[in-house]
């Protein structure tokens, strides 16, 4: 039976004054990582970690942790994470309504073995690079081409806000704000585009699965866009060579070289339209054996 084994694993916050919302992590039955939204001006709810976004992705690495097993389909998992992350939620609120747009949602994408064949399942825009013993190349997310709508926001957010030089992160601009928080209260709605982990356990019911025809033995990386952006945003690299990379240089080099493009090349976001001069990134080394 194919086995997954993680190799390196990194995770690292956009600005040291914000706390990390992203996570990552694994069990003998998967490996993940989650990628926490950051919130949009309101007031924490349950008041952990420094943000509800960076509690949510502690609490789900915990749960998927604890729940992936033999014989448990993801999407029950998650049905089972979202209710629980609902009860803490509403238990912290005190019976307080809640502004949809402030409730915490995360995306994840995970890898997974399931009688011998290999699945990744997820929500949101987090990313699968994979390069099997063929030498084919495989990536998905379960937003398909959520980069480049994200681009296009963004480069919209820049003419809006005066950019990086008023506002360090685009969503502290009221006017951008505004249009994110629209954007966040259609989440998790019956007949919306997009689903996540947060409060709503109908989200189960939205996992995107796929699986994966690979050869084994095969190497790849789970990521989150922001450690993504190195491949979807910066074109500095294909699948095959992200992955390769990885294993050559390991991801702290990539990392490096993610920070190097935000900071010093691009610091306006001129070149390379994003909401954050640095996203929080993070990023999971496996391979996969026979």
């Amino acid at each position: 039976m194919p086995s997954i084994r993680i190799i390196d694993s990194i995770t690292a916050p956009g600005s040291a004054s914000r706390p990390n919302e992203d996570s990552a992590g694994g069990n003998a039955n998967c490996a993940f990582v989650i990628d926490g939204a950051t919130g949009l001006g309101g007031n924490s709810i349950v008041g952990l970690h420094g943000s509800d976004a960076a509690w949510l992705a502690r609490f789900a690495r915990s749960t998927f942790e604890e729940l992936v097993r033999d014989g448990r389909e993801v999407a029950d998992v998650v049905r089972e994470l979202n209710q629980r992350a609902f009860n803490v939620v509403h238990e912290a609120a005190h019976a307080l309504p809640i502004e949809p747009w402030n409730m915490p949602v995360a995306g994840f994408q995970m890898l997974r073995v399931e009688d011998d064949v290999v699945v990744t399942h997820g929500l949101g825009d987090c990313r699968l690079f994979l390069i099997d013993a063929d030498g084919r190349e495989f990536d998905t997310s379960a937003i398909k081409s959520a980069h480049a709508y994200e681009r296009d926001g963004a480069r919209k957010a820049i003419a809006q806000s005066g950019g990086f030089a008023t506002h360090q992160a685009l969503a502290d601009a009221p006017v951008v704000r505004d249009e994110l928080r629209r954007r966040r209260a259609a989440y998790n709605r019956p007949g919306g585009s997009v689903w996540t982990l947060g409060t709503e356990p109908d989200a189960a019911d939205h996992v995107v699965s796929e699986q994966l025809a690979v050869t084994l033995p095969a190497r790849g990386l789970l990521c989150s866009d922001g450690f993504a952006a190195l491949v979807d945003q910066y074109d500095r690299y294909g699948v095959a060579e992200f992955v390769r990379t990885a294993g050559d240089a390991g991801l702290a080099q990539l990392l490096q070289e993610l920070r190097h493009i935000e900071r010093i090349e691009d610091p306006d976001g001129k070149r390379f339209p994003r909401f954050k001069v640095s996203d929080d990134a993070t990023a999971v080394f496996f391979e996969i054996v026979a």
